[in-house]
């Protein structure tokens, strides 16, 4: 019976306090909740059938929310309000960092909200949810187009050129046709 009671006491220690948990390298002394939610965002317009299913739905960030406490108790008078300055610095600073929760490590991520509650109770203590968003970072490449002597009609798919200013003139007929000049070349 003992064994079960510190088993239990031991599973909800490491769930509340925060051994290995990490806001940016910042270690919470104490972690109440985590929320993690991977989203995948599915388009809403019809499929035609056959089509390649992944080109219709993509990954949205990942958005863990965690609930932490440390108070200045066993640190020295005003730990809390320290701590609480670090991490506005970490989100003011708009750096992608790490963090680590009881479940996983997630990286490129931003501090995207903090709300800090304080009471007359809690006044020498920090309790604070931070929102915490996934920066998903691409790597682009340039590759150069083909020139236009490898297209078949390259008057027509071509790229367009510079040719000066064109100006509407009348025909020699005095008809109301119009043919294009180029003031450019003359």
């Amino acid at each position: 019976m003992t064994d079960i009671v510190e088993a239990v006491v031991g599973t909800v220690g490491q769930i509340l306090v925060g051994s290995r948990r990490s806001i940016g390298g910042i270690v919470p002394k104490v972690v109440v909740e985590e929320i993690s939610r991977d989203s995948l965002f599915i388009t809403a317009h019809p499929v035609e059938k056959g089509a390649a299913i992944s080109d219709h739905a993509f990954k949205m960030p990942v958005e863990v929310e965690m609930r932490c406490a440390w108070s200045d108790s066993g640190a020295y008078q005003g730990y809390s309000r320290a701590i609480n300055a670090a991490l506005v610095a970490l989100q003011a600073k708009r750096q992608p960092f790490s963090v680590v929760t009881g479940k996983r490590s997630y990286s490129n991520m931003l501090i995207a909200g903090l709300e800090v509650s304080t009471s007359a109770a809690t006044e020498y203590a920090l309790f604070v949810r931070v929102l915490l968003r996934e920066v998903i970072i691409v790597s682009t490449s340039t590759v150069a187009a083909s020139g236009a002597g490898t297209q078949a009609n390259a008057a027509r798919t071509g790229g367009t050129t510079d040719n000066g200013q064109k100006q509407a003139v009348a025909t020699a007929s005095g008809q109301s046709s119009y043919q294009l000049q180029d003031w450019a070349n003359e």
